[in-house]
């Protein structure tokens, strides 16, 4: 791995760990065993290390919200895909802690913030409104909204809470909430008493770690 790399990965736990206020230059560097100067060769300062993880997380949503790839969902296969959904958030949590703060501190992140925010609401959106044009989802169109709304909410802050108001571990914050999600659309999706049982079962017993086998591959077959 090249070191720069290994650089921001090393900042994308640290930031993750700490807060991004809470973790230097300095800091970086001791924990990859390297001298502040060849950190600086790479990256002059954190503001080029946040902006080129922004990028990251930018290029990988833009792998999991395909739009055209929602037709082929059922509704059993919504939680998975809800799951790839908070996963990939939660890879790059940072961003969402204090949001309006970390704009402020930098502003170079806040276009392509914006874009994957909007991109998720459009996404979603397109989900729910998909399923209810195939009759599994019971939804008026207010509802619809409103069920946008709170889906975008928790993917996007449910980290947050979890870390002020809770233990939780990193895995646990995930399926807490897909929880939240499901237990607002399980009573809507027409799904046969089996498939209610087995969604509720993947969820308390934390069983999505091959989420991928159950969501169309097509997905993630974007071109680069």
């Amino acid at each position: 791995m090249k070191t720069s790399q290994r650089i921001l990965l090393t900042a994308l736990t640290l930031f993750n760990r700490h807060g991004e206020n809470g973790v230097t230059s300095v800091d970086i560097a001791m924990e990859l065993d390297i001298s502040p100067g060849n950190l600086y060769y790479h990256f002059k300062g954190k503001e080029s290390m946040v902006s080129a993880l922004m990028r990251m997380h930018e290029k990988q949503m833009q792998r999991v919200l395909v739009p055209n790839a929602l037709d082929s969902l059922t509704a059993e296969e919504v939680m998975y895909y809800l799951y790839l959904l908070v996963d990939s958030l939660h890879v790059f949590q940072f961003f969402y802690r204090s949001p309006a703060d970390i704009v402020e501190k930098y502003p170079l992140i806040e276009k392509p913030r914006k874009n994957i925010l909007s991109s998720l609401r459009k996404q979603l959106s397109q989900l729910l409104t998909t399923l209810s044009h195939k009759k599994v989802l019971v939804a008026s169109p207010s509802d619809l909204t409103l069920l946008v709304d709170l889906l975008s909410l928790i993917i996007t802050q449910s980290c947050q809470f979890d870390e002020t108001n809770s233990h939780m571990d990193e895995t646990s914050q995930r399926y807490h909430a897909l929880s939240l999600m499901m237990v607002s659309l399980l009573p809507r999706l027409v799904l046969s008493e089996a498939q209610q049982n087995s969604i509720l079962e993947a969820l308390h017993s934390h069983a999505l770690a091959n989420v991928t086998e159950h969501v169309p591959q097509d997905m993630f077959n974007t071109k680069e």
